[in-house]
C-alpha cells in the first residue's frame, strides 16, 4: 500500500480558466491602450 505525504498530489495546481482569458487579453489591451494615450497626446498637441 502506498502512502503519499504531499498534498500536491490532491490539489489541483492548474491555473482557472479566468486566469486563462486575462492572459490572452491583456496584451490586447495593453496595447489598444497605449494607442488611445497616443493618439489623445497627438490630438492636445495639435489642438496646442
Amino acid at each position: 500500500m502506498k502512502y503519499y505525504d504531499n498534498l500536491d498530489d490532491y490539489t489541483d495546481t492548474s491555473s482557472s480558466k479566468l486566469k486563462k482569458i486575462a492572459k490572452r487579453i491583456m496584451p490586447t489591451v495593453i496595447f489598444i491602450g497605449a494607442m488611445a494615450l497616443m493618439f489623445f497626446a497627438v490630438g492636445a498637441l495639435e489642438v496646442l
